[in-house]
């Protein structure tokens, strides 16, 4: 015969569960409703109270049949207790938290709702419920009573803390003598949310779009960091509600946060993992592993990589660094082996820093990427010497070289000894030695470029122009090397139209503007940087010899200034058009990325090609 399973009937003396009652709290109190202890209880129930707290199934089954709780009941109560789901990992009201977060040695309450419980009652112990939020270490106020949840007893031996009856009954007298009391505070919007959020699953913030622990844990990290950063107590309901306030209204809000956190007295960034050591760690070691923590990890290695200097192949919150986005002053100096200052002026000069840039060398951040051609070109620029040395040329011939245009220094930045490309010069001998007759040692009737300079008061330009186009023959002499061996004929020189009185080349003096007194009435004071426009061929103007003086000097036509005011315009002439103030002008301009007119890679002035201006000038009349 086969025989019947015994059925299991419910006990006759069985208690509802509270609002978010834990499991060893219910069970707790159920041993206390039939006169006994929890061991006692599981005892008679033929389990354990162990196997009751390690939740194995048989035995809740058969107290769950016991105690007549409905499946929806238990299922209730299970995710305010926290179920094991392996590893270091708990299930807890539907949201994956690390265990820690939600079993702890200490174990908190709201004295007040143990005490209301327990008054007026003859046995307290069947009325007092542990509160599943309570466990939660995200959780540090009861809303109902403002309290703040207090350490009621602590112990390391899961079965001496979970057994909630007797733990209670020790601290019974203290609680109802107020001794576990404290000043009552106002919940914060932290602290609701955290409730809505673990009661009714309910969440209007961007963090709807984040795990619950990710987002506690998070908030709390960025607030420490924001009121450690205000030099003001971090203790953790201030940190919360801080960090709530900047992270529920999502990445934006973060990473204007972050700047508060990372921003140097001098106007730069905290470049060192020093300036967030408490998100840093539990971002980027703690919590590592942790898939829950990506999307917040994301919104701050975003930030760090767009304001610090760091190296390709740095490590930045488990992501390995391709190719350097920024680079520092500092960081520069180290990977050029250039000195701080020498970068400094060059960058400067470059638009990488404004003029009165007073960051630390650290916080000096720029574009790796746009400057690196200048970084990798800054070592190989070498000083007069040694630029003389490489084309062959005397002191006086590299200076005239340079003041006539034929050759511009790389910076102009009179700080730095080091301003020459050789290839400028060694591409300058090149052309013209190409052109070159080769004469043999000691030929008569030839000299120098600078010597034509010197005795017909030609300029060094005009000699090499009139080379370039024929008009001269150049000369190499075999025995010289470079620069001062390449030589001109003395009587082509002498017969050249380069001679004739400049009276002939202009119908008149009168009706024509002086070149340089034109340029100060736009705005372009620096010396010799119109004089460079023109001679560089960007705008149009005849050199002519003064009557009087017999000097010679640029002098523009009102064509000419027609011709040039199509092509580029200046501050001034602007301020005078449109009554616009100058600062308006030239912010908008920085805003828009226009930068002023570049010959040969160097600034020469105020000067701005007009179509790129002019679009930025119709928004600012509309």
């Amino acid at each position: 015969m086969k025989r019947s399973t015994p059925l299991i009937e419910t006990l006759p003396l069985a208690v509802e569960p509270s609002e978010r009652e834990t499991l060893p709290s219910f069970f707790s109190r159920m041993a206390a409703i039939n006169g006994t202890d929890a061991t006692g209880f599981a005892l008679d129930l033929g389990v354990s109270l162990k196997r009751i707290l390690n939740q194995e199934q048989e035995a809740i089954d058969i107290f769950a049949t016991r105690s007549g709780l409905a499946p929806d009941q238990l299922s209730t109560m299970l995710s305010w207790t926290g179920e094991r789901i392996g590893g270091v990992r708990m299930k807890f009201r539907g949201e994956v938290f690390v265990s820690r977060a939600v079993r702890n040695p200490v174990i908190r309450g709201c004295p007040n709702c143990l005490r209301e419980a327990a008054e007026k009652q003859a046995s307290p112990l069947r009325h007092m419920a542990m509160a599943g939020d309570w466990l939660c270490r995200g959780v540090d106020v009861c809303l109902r009573h403002r309290h703040p949840l207090m350490p009621l007893w602590e112990s390391s031996r899961p079965v001496n803390r979970d057994d909630a009856g007797a733990r209670l009954a020790e601290i019974l007298p203290d609680l109802q003598a107020g001794k576990f009391d404290c000043d009552l505070i106002e919940p914060s919007a932290y602290d609701i949310w955290l409730d809505r959020r673990l009661s009714q699953g309910e969440d209007k913030t961007w963090l709807a779009t984040q795990p619950l622990f990710a987002a506690m844990t998070f908030c709390a990290l960025l607030g420490k960091e924001l009121l450690r950063a205000q030099e003001l107590e971090t203790d953790d309901p201030a940190a919360k509600a801080k960090g709530f306030d900047a992270v529920s209204r999502g990445p934006e809000a973060i990473t204007c946060a972050l700047d508060r956190i990372l921003q140097a007295g001098d106007g730069g960034y905290f470049g060192s993992k020093q300036a967030l050591p408490m998100l840093l760690e539990a971002l980027g070691r703690l919590y590592r592993s942790d898939d829950s923590f990506d999307g917040f990890r994301d919104i701050v290695r975003r930030h760090l990589l767009r304001i610090w200097p760091v190296e390709a192949g740095d490590e930045v919150l488990g992501q390995t660094v391709p190719e350097r986005r920024l680079h520092s002053l500092a960081s520069a100096s180290r990977e050029t082996g250039v000195g701080k200052s020498v970068l400094n002026g060059f960058l400067t000069e470059a638009g990488a820093f404004p003029p009165d840039d007073t960051r630390a060398d650290a916080r000096k951040t720029f574009d790796a990427k746009k400057y690196k051609p200048l970084l990798e070109e800054i070592p190989t620029l070498v000083g007069p010497i040694a630029m003389r040395k490489a084309m062959g040329a005397t002191l006086v011939e590299l200076k005239s070289l340079e003041a006539d245009g034929v050759l511009a220094p790389r910076t102009k930045v009179a700080t730095i000894k080091s301003p020459w490309r050789v290839s400028d010069g060694l591409h300058l001998l090149e052309d013209l030695e190409r052109k070159a007759i080769l004469l043999e040692a000691g030929t008569p009737g030839w000299e120098t470029i600078q010597h034509v300079h010197k005795r017909v008061g030609l300029s060094v330009g005009q000699v090499i122009a009139a080379i370039r186009v024929g008009r001269l023959r150049v000369g190499k002499r075999a025995e010289t090397f470079g620069y001062h061996g390449l030589v001109v004929n003395v009587a082509e020189v002498d017969q050249s139209e380069l001679l004739r009185p400049r009276e002939q080349k202009m119908a008149a003096m009168e009706g024509e503007v002086n070149a340089t007194a034109f340029a100060r009435s736009i705005g372009v004071r620096e010396k010799g940087a119109f004089q460079a426009l023109i001679e560089g061929g960007h705008t149009s103007a005849m050199e002519v010899l003064h009557p009087v003086t017999k000097r010679s000097q640029w002098r523009m036509s009102g064509a000419d200034i027609a011709a040039f005011h199509d092509k580029f315009t200046t501050p001034t002439v602007i301020v005078k058009e449109t009554g616009l103030h100058r600062n308006t002008i030239l912010a908008a301009f920085a805003a828009h990325g226009i930068e002023a007119f570049r010959l040969n890679g160097v600034a020469i002035g105020p000067i701005y090609l007009l179509k790129e201006v002019a679009p930025v000038l119709n928004t600012l009349m509309s």
